[in-house]
C-alpha cells in the first residue's frame, strides 16, 4: 500500500504534512485561495517535496466546538489521504469560515472534490 494511503484510522506520515509555522506562512504568502465557503484553501505549488502536503488552520471562529473542529479535520484529513496520489506536488493549507461547524458529511466530501479538481486544473495531477 502506498505511504500516506490506507485504512481511515490510518495517520498522515510527517512527511505529507505542514508543521511548521514558517511553512504555513510560506504557503499564504506564496500561495492562491481556492474558495468553496464555508472551507477554502491555501495551495502552494512546486513545494520541492515531490508530494503533495496537508496543513490544517481550522479556527474556533469556523468552528466553536473542539468537537466539530476535530470532525471537520479528520474529514479532511481522510479525503486528502484518497487522493494525495492525484495532486500535484502542492502545499494545500485548509481555513474554515464561519459557519463551518454546520456543514455535513457529505457537503464536506462535494466541497472537498471540487477543490481538488480546482487544484489539478492549476497546478497539473491526474483526474482519474
Amino acid at each position: 500500500m502506498p505511504e500516506g494511503t490506507g485504512s481511515p484510522g490510518a495517520q498522515l506520515q510527517r512527511r505529507v504534512r505542514i508543521r511548521q509555522p514558517a511553512e504555513f506562512k510560506l504557503a499564504f504568502a506564496k500561495g492562491f485561495r481556492i474558495t468553496r465557503p464555508p472551507l477554502a484553501a491555501v495551495c502552494r505549488p512546486d513545494n520541492g517535496t515531490g508530494s503533495a502536503r496537508l496543513g490544517l488552520a481550522i479556527a474556533r471562529k469556523a468552528a466553536p466546538r473542539a468537537v466539530d473542529r476535530n470532525r471537520v479535520k479528520r474529514l479532511i484529513r481522510e479525503n486528502f489521504r484518497h487522493n494525495r496520489q492525484r495532486l500535484p506536488a502542492v502545499d494545500l493549507v485548509f481555513y474554515g469560515m464561519p459557519g463551518l461547524h454546520q456543514i455535513d458529511k457529505q457537503q464536506l466530501r462535494a466541497t472537498l472534490a471540487e477543490i481538488w479538481l480546482k487544484v489539478i486544473d492549476r497546478c497539473g495531477g491526474k483526474l482519474t
